[in-house]
């Protein structure tokens, strides 16, 4: 198991991408443990889940709208989250399932789920889990009020692991992340603080 994380810090710009942090940050984060974990692109799938999505995007995308500017196609299409996917599968010669998640349930154990349910594939060999979010908004924070009893992150951050069936050690139990103690503030992560915690454990067993 391979984990990175990605943020506060300025990602990187990734080609066709604009304004927002929310794509250079899952680019960033997917780079650093594919580039430290290399495999068979044609037996990889990548799953990303995330709470509000590119809010970044759709606020700009919605404010030039309402003031009547000419609509920008490109805000369209980086606002979909699959966009990134696409770009890291033609980076990464990915050929295998790309999948994407909205929850306001924990993400760390829809990831794992999901990944569970993919390694059932013998096709497959490794899933690579992305759990994103950008720090609140006025609309978003008003948003994560209502869905649920925890706000955004204190800042944009990224998480990435990697999930391999042939590693020899045993793979995180679904729902372990998020239900365990921890020090951690729960504002610091937001939706993301079962997976940063996962993602810091998993870094800590690795060399």
């Amino acid at each position: 198991m391979i984990a990175a994380m990605a943020g506060p810090e300025a990602a990187p710009p990734v080609a066709g991408f604009v304004e927002s942090a929310f794509n250079p940050l899952v680019h960033q984060a997917v780079e650093r443990c594919l580039s430290a974990h290399p495999g068979d692109g044609s037996r990889t799938a990548m799953v990303l889940a995330s709470t509000m999505g590119d809010a970044a995007t759709l606020d700009l995308g919605s404010r030039r709208l309402v003031s009547g500017q000419v609509h920008n196609p490109l805000l369209f299409m980086q606002s979909t989250a699959n966009a990134i996917l696409g770009q890291l599968s033609r980076d990464f010669a990915i050929t295998g399932p790309l999948l994407c998640l909205s929850t306001v349930a924990d993400l760390a154990g829809e990831l794992l789920a999901t990944a569970e349910l993919l390694l059932d594939d013998e096709e497959l060999d490794r899933v690579v889990l992305v759990g994103v979010e950008l720090s609140g908004t006025e609309r978003t924070t008003a948003a994560y009020r209502r869905l649920r009893d925890i706000g955004p992150p204190a800042a944009d951050l990224a998480v990435a692991l990697v999930l391999d069936r042939n590693d020899p050690r045993p793979r995180p139990p679904v729902n372990a992340p998020s239900d365990a103690p921890s020090d951690t503030p729960a504002t610091e992560h937001g939706t993301l603080r079962g997976l940063a915690e996962l993602a810091a454990r998993i870094q800590g067993t690795n060399p």
